[in-house]
C-alpha cells in the first residue's frame, strides 16, 4: 500500500473530521491534507492524489462525487441599506448595486467593508472570511454552490476508495481493506472485556433509607 495520500481542498470546506477518521484507520500512511485555492490545478499536476472542488463537473479526466450544496450570501458593508431589509435577500434586489469581483479572499473583505460593493460567495467562504464591519445576507434565489469529491480517471491512487467510504459514513469493518477492518476489530475486542472488568469493580451504589419522622 502507497506510503503517503495527498488531498487538496478550497476555502470554506473543513475535512477535519474524514481525515481524523483516516489517520486513525491507516497509521502507517502520511496523509497530507491541505488548503487550495485551485484545488483542481493541484490534481492536474500530480500536487493531489484527491481533492474537494466546488462547482466542478466530471469529464473525460475526472471522476467526481457530489458530497452536498451549501447557500450563496451576499456580503456588505454592515450600515449598508440592505441590511435594513429581512434576513435574506434576493438576486433582483442586488441589480444595480457595484459588484466587487476576484477571488475569495482578505482583500476582497477589505473592499467589500470599505464600501466599493457587494460580493457573492458561499456561505462557508463568507463564513471563513468574516469581518465586524461586514454582513452576510443570505440570497434565496442564488444557485447553492456544490462540493464534490473528484479524482483523476487514470492511475488512481489506492487508497481514494477507502477515503470515498469514510466520507460517506463507511465504518472499518465494512471496508474494503480488509487489514483495517481486522484491526480494528481486534481493537473493540480487546476493549470490550476491559470495559466489563471496569464496571464490575465500579463500586455499587447503596440505596439510602429515609427516616421518619418521630410521632410526638
Amino acid at each position: 500500500m502507497s506510503s503517503r495520500f495527498a488531498i487538496a481542498f478550497p476555502l470554506g470546506v473543513a475535512p477535519g473530521k474524514w481525515t481524523r477518521t483516516f489517520e486513525q484507520r491507516f497509521p502507517d500512511v502520511e496523509l497530507v491534507a491541505r488548503p487550495n485555492t485551485d484545488p483542481l490545478a493541484a490534481l492536474a499536476t500530480g500536487e493531489a492524489d484527491m481533492v474537494f472542488a466546488r462547482d466542478a463537473e466530471p469529464d473525460d479526466e475526472r471522476h467526481l462525487i457530489p458530497l452536498y450544496a451549501e447557500d450563496v450570501v451576499v456580503v456588505l458593508h454592515h450600515e449598508h441599506l440592505l441590511t435594513l431589509e429581512e434576513e435574506e435577500l434576493h438576486l433582483a434586489d442586488l441589480a444595480d448595486e457595484p459588484r466587487v469581483e476576484g477571488e475569495p479572499s482578505e482583500a476582497l473583505m477589505r473592499s467589500v467593508a470599505a464600501g466599493d460593493g457587494v460580493a457573492l460567495l458561499p456561505a462557508s467562504v463568507a463564513k471563513a472570511l468574516r469581518r465586524r464591519d461586514v454582513v452576510a445576507l443570505r440570497v434565496a434565489d442564488a444557485p447553492q454552490s456544490r462540493i464534490g469529491l473528484t479524482w483523476p480517471r487514470e492511475g488512481q491512487h489506492p487508497l481514494v476508495d477507502e477515503f470515498i467510504g469514510i466520507v460517506r459514513g463507511r465504518t472499518a469493518h465494512s471496508s474494503r481493506n480488509p487489514e483495517v477492518a481486522a484491526r480494528e476489530a481486534a481493537d473493540s475486542g480487546r476493549k470490550a472485556p476491559a470495559a466489563r472488568k471496569a464496571a464490575a469493580r465500579a463500586p455499587k451504589a447503596t440505596p439510602t433509607t429515609r427516616k421518619r419522622p418521630r410521632r410526638r
